[in-house]
C-alpha cells in the first residue's frame, strides 16, 4: 500500500497525507487529520515497506478465505500445517465482502508477506493489481480461467457436480433432484450436474433444483419439495444438507437407500454418524492446501514462474450404503412392464356440467398436463416403483418433449418412445364436470405413426417382460401385431378398450386381462344383459381375465376360480380422469411383485381412489409412499362378494 492509495481512500490530496504522517499536518483539520490516521490504522500501513523488504526475508504467508467457506475449518489448518513444517508463519484473515477482501490484501501488502493465498470471493483481479506493486507472489485457491499470471490450485466443483450425479445414473436413477445452498460453488455444481444428464440422454428439468438462501432452507424446505416431486435420487452440494435430507426422510418414513437415494459432495466428519453410510464425493481440501504451500515454496524459494502452476486437486468418489438401484425397493425381482399406446397433451378444461347438443359453456379455469392411455399408465407404473418401460409416438415439438420429460421423470424408461418429425404431439380436450365426470375428444397426431415397424424395432423390450399393457387409441394392426408378439414369448397383456366399438372373436381370446369400464363393455356387448353378465359373456369368448371398473360401485372380477364384486375405495370424485390408467397401472405392477389377483385389485382400487381426489391424470397418480399409507385399510377393509 502506498500514500497515494491512502489518498483515494480518504478522498484528499497526496500532500495531505504526506503532512500526517511527517507530522507536518498543523494546517489540516482534525476531521481530515482523523479520517487519514484511522484508514492509516485500519489498512496497517507501514512507511517504506517495499525498502525494508529488500533488507530481508519475513517468512510469513497471508491467507485470505470467505468467511462463510464451508470448508475453511479444513483448508485453512492444512496451510498452516504445512507452512510450519517449512519454517514459515501464516497470517489468516478471513472476508465477508468484496471490500474486506481487498483490505486484507493492503494489510498483508504493508506486512511484507512473501506470498499470499487467496480464496476470492469473485475473482483475482483487484488482488493481482494489489499485490503486483509490491512484487508479492499470489496463489489462487479456486480456479480463475481468466487469470493468466496467477499460480492457481483448485478443486473442480463441476466436476464433482457431474461425478455425484454419474453415480446415481449408473445405479439406474434418471430422477434426480439437486439441493444448493447458494454457496460460492452452487453454479458451478449445477452446472456439473446438468452436463451429467446431458451426457446420458437425460432432459434438465429446473423444478428439481431446489436453491436455498442458505443451508437450513435448502436441507428443510428442498428436501421436502424433492420428495413431493418423487424424485428416486437427490445431490446435495454438501454434508449439512445430506443430513437434514436424512432427519426429513427419517420423520416421514422414507426410507435411504429404499425409497431414495442420497450421495453429497464432501464430508468433514459430520456424515459418520449417518445411518445408512453416505456417498460422498471427496474434493480433497486437505490437499489443496498441502499443494498451494508446495507451490508457494516454488514461486519464492525456486524462482518458478507462478503462472506456470496450475494445478487441479483430483477428486474421488467414496462409496457408501446411501445409493442403490431405484427399483430394487420394490421389484426385486426386476419383473418388466412395457406400456404400448398413445401419448397426448391433455386440455382440461373444467365445466359446471358436460355439454349437451347445440349447448355453448363458459370455462374459467384450462390446464394443459401430459396424458395418452400409453403415457399415462407408464407412469403411474413408475410412480409405484414398478420397472416400466414405454413404446410409443410423439412430435417433434414442446409438447413432445414435455411428455417424454414425464416419463423420465417419473422413473419410466423411455427407450421405445419415438420423436416424430412429420405429424405434431397429440392432443385430448377433456371436459371435466364438478361431479367428476369427464368427457374426452382425442386429436391422435403423432399416435397414428406408432407403427408395426416401431413395435419390431423395439421387440427386445417386449420379448422378456412379464406384462404388456395396451390402449386402443392407437392403430389396431399395431395393437394386433404386438399382441402376437405377446403371445409367441409368453407375455401376459392387459387390455383397454377405451375406442373399440366392436368384439373381434379372434382378438379378444389372446387377452390376459381385458379391462374395460361400464361404458365400454355395455358398447362392446349389446343387449339388455347387466354387466355382470356381459363380463361373463366375455369370459366364454376366451378373455382368460375379465375386469370391468365401475367408478364408485368398485369393479367386478371373472375368471376361472372367481366372480367377485369389489366395492370403490371410499374416496370423493373431484377428476375421473385418470382413475381407470391408476387402477391398470397398480394391478401391473402389484402382480409383477408376486402379490395375488385378489390382493392386487385391490391395491389397483385404492390407486384409482386416491387419483380421482386430485387435478389431471399424470399428476394425479399416486407414489408409492401414499399408496403404502393405506395398506392396513386395502388388505383389511376392503369388501369383496362373491357373485
Amino acid at each position: 500500500m502506498t500514500i497515494k492509495d491512502i489518498a483515494r481512500l480518504a478522498d484528499v490530496s497526496v500532500s495531505t497525507v504526506s503532512k500526517i504522517l511527517n507530522n507536518k499536518d498543523s494546517d489540516i483539520s482534525d476531521t481530515t487529520r482523523k479520517k487519514v490516521l484511522d484508514i492509516i490504522k485500519e489498512y496497517q500501513y507501514t512507511p517504506y515497506s517495499k525498502i525494508k523488504k529488500n533488507m530481508g526475508r519475513t517468512y510469513l504467508i497471508g491467507v485470505i478465505v470467505p468467511k462463510d467457506y464451508e470448508y475453511k475449518d479444513i483448508l485453512v489448518p492444512s496451510i498452516e500445517e504445512a507452512a510450519t513444517k517449512n519454517g514459515y508463519h501464516t497470517l489468516i484473515y478471513f472476508a465477508d465482502s468484496i471490500e474486506k477482501e481487498e483490505k486484507c490484501l493492503y494489510i498483508l501488502s504493508n506486512k511484507n508477506v512473501e506470498a499470499v493465498l487467496l480464496y476470492s470471493i469473485k475473482d483475482g483481479k483487484r488482488a493481482r493489481e494489489i499485490l503486483s506493486k509490491n512484487e508479492i507472489p499470489l496463489i489462487l485457491l479456486k480456479r480463475d480461467e481468466e487469470d493468466k499470471s496467477s499460480a492457481q490450485v483448485y478443486t473442480n466443483y463441476e466436476n464433482a457436480g457431474y461425478l455425484a450425479t454419474s453415480h446415481l445414473i449408473k445405479n439406474g436413477h434418471n430422477n434426480i433432484g439437486l439441493l444448493l445452498c447458494n454457496s460460492l460453488n452452487s453454479d458451478k455444481i449445477s452446472e456439473g450436474y446438468i452436463r451429467a444428464l446431458y451426457d446420458s440422454d437425460i432432459l434438465f428439468d429446473s423444478n428439481k433444483v431446489f436453491r436455498g438462501q442458505d443451508i437450513l432452507e435448502a436441507g428443510k424446505i428442498g428436501s421436502h419439495q424433492l420428495i413431493n416431486m418423487n424424485v428416486t435420487a437427490i445431490v446435495c452440494e454438501n454434508e449439512k444438507i445430506a443430513c437434514s435430507l436424512y432427519q426429513i426422510c427419517s420423520t416421514y418414513g422414507v426410507l435411504i437407500p429404499k425409497d431414495i437415494s442420497v450421495i453429497c459432495i464432501n464430508t468433514s466428519g459430520l456424515s459418520e454418524m449417518l445411518s445408512p453410510r453416505l456417498d460422498t464425493v471427496d474434493l480433497e481440501i486437505e490437499n489443496i492446501g498441502k499443494q498451494a504451500v508446495r507451490a508457494m515454496l516454488s514461486i519464492v524459494e525456486s524462482k518458478e514462474a507462478p503462472n506456470n502452476i496450475i494445478r487441479e486437486i483430483d477428486i474421488r468418489l467414496k462409496v457408501g450404503e446411501s445409493v442403490t438401484s431405484p427399483f430394487r425397493k420394490y421389484n426385486n425381482n426386476n419383473k418388466k412392464i412395457v406400456v404400448i399406446g398413445s401419448m397426448n397433451m391433455d386440455i382440461n378444461i373444467n365445466v359446471d356440467k358436460m355439454p349437451t347438443d347445440g349447448e355453448t359453456l363458459i370455462t374459467n379455469s384450462i390446464a394443459l398436463l401430459p396424458g395418452g392411455k400409453g403415457a399415462n399408465q407408464a407412469v403411474g407404473a413408475g410412480k409405484l416403483g414398478g420397472l416400466v418401460y414405454a413404446i410409443g409416438c410423439i412430435g417433434n415439438d414442446n409438447d413432445g418433449k414435455t411428455i417424454y420429460n414425464s416419463l423420465v421423470s417419473n422413473s419410466v424408461k423411455a427407450d421405445g418412445v419415438k420423436f416424430d418429425s412429420s405429424l405434431p404431439t397429440g392432443k385430448a380436450y377433456i371436459n371435466i364436470a364438478k361431479n367428476g365426470e369427464s368427457a374426452i375428444v382425442v386429436y391422435p397426431g403423432a399416435n397414428d405413426n406408432l407403427n408395426i415397424h416401431q413395435i419390431s424395432k423395439h421387440k427386445d423390450l417386449i420379448i422378456d417382460a412379464e406384462f404388456c399393457l395396451m390402449s386402443l387409441e392407437v392403430s389396431i394392426k399395431t395393437i394386433e401385431f404386438a399382441l402376437n408378439l405377446c403371445k409367441k414369448n409368453k407375455v401376459k397383456v392387459m387390455v383397454k378398450p377405451s375406442t373399440m366399438e366392436k368384439i373381434n372373436d379372434n382378438f379378444i381370446k389372446d387377452i390376459d386381462y381385458f379391462i374395460p369400464n361400464e361404458k365400454e363393455i355395455n358398447r362392446l356387448v349389446e343387449g339388455d344383459l347387466s354387466v355382470i353378465q356381459k363380463a361373463n359373456l366375455l369370459f366364454e369368448k376366451g378373455v382368460k381375465n375379465v375386469i370391468v371398473t365401475l367408478g364408485s360401485k368398485g369393479c367386478y372380477l371373472k375368471n376361472k376360480d372367481y366372480s367377485l364384486l369389489f366395492e370403490a375405495a371410499p374416496f370423493e370424485a373431484n377428476d375421473t380422469t385418470g382413475a381407470a390408467d391408476a387402477f391398470i397401472s397398480a394391478l401391473a405392477v402389484f402382480m409383477c411383485e408376486g402379490n395375488d389377483l385378489i390382493t392386487s385389485i385391490k391395491f389397483a382400487l385404492y390407486a384409482a381412489g386416491i387419483s380421482i381426489t386430485r387435478q389431471g391424470v399424470q399428476t394425479s397418480m399416486p407414489d408409492r409412499m401414499t399408496l403404502e399409507m393405506y395398506r392396513s385399510d386395502i388388505l383389511n377393509t376392503l369388501k369383496v362378494t362373491k357373485v
